[in-house]
């Protein structure tokens, strides 16, 4: 793996993928028009909500928001779920949750023919917030993020917790996208809508 960070932040991680050359900002490596940059944050988001309820996590409204970047016109997409409590479930189970974002975007690219390597680093270190968030839950238990050991027995693996992350993603794959179609159109659901698409 390879370390990330973002400039000007605390915020660093790991990423499978080398960091490629793009000319202006890093979302011009994907080419996307706003619908798909909606459709991708909106799967992101999608991903948390429905593994949070899938290991018992209090559901929240969730939201994405579209930019446009100043300079190539490249569109952005930022999102998040609304106050979602780290602690209500046990911590390998948040940080599960937390790599579920970014593995369910990634589902989403590669099944829809946009995923390339240069496309799989921007993805992850758009994941860069929910690598610190699991950074600090492992913390709350007394442990570090393990980036190096992908054993399932290891329970602050965060490639371990990518794996099944993406196990659970594929079992839960309706439910995930009911909700990041609706919220790719809408870019707002209240919990119980969450709760009711999942249900669908």
């Amino acid at each position: 793996m390879h370390p990330i960070w973002l400039e000007g932040t605390s915020l660093k991680g790991m990423t499978h993928y080398e960091r490629p050359e793009y000319p202006c900002c890093m979302y011009g490596i994907r080419g996307f028009n706003e619908e798909q940059a909606a459709l991708a944050c909106a799967y992101h988001e999608a991903g948390h909500a429905i593994v949070g309820l899938a290991v018992g996590m209090p559901t929240r409204n969730v939201s994405i928001r579209i930019e446009t970047c100043g300079k190539c016109g490249a569109p952005s997409a930022g999102g998040e779920n609304q106050a979602v409590s780290l602690h209500a479930v046990p911590g390998p189970d948040a940080v599960m949750m937390l790599a579920a974002g970014t593995q369910a975007e990634l589902l989403w690219l590669t099944t829809n023919g946009h995923f390339s390597e240069a496309v799989g680093w921007m993805t992850e270190v758009g994941g860069l917030n929910d690598q610190s968030d699991a950074q600090d839950v492992a913390h709350h238990y007394g442990e570090v993020l393990d980036y190096t050991v992908p054993a399932t027995g290891a329970p602050y693996s965060f490639p371990a917790q990518q794996v099944r992350a993406q196990v659970t993603l594929a079992a839960l794959r309706d439910q995930v996208t009911a909700v990041a179609e609706e919220l790719a159109v809408r870019r707002t659901l209240a919990a119980d809508e969450v709760v009711q698409l999942a249900r669908t």
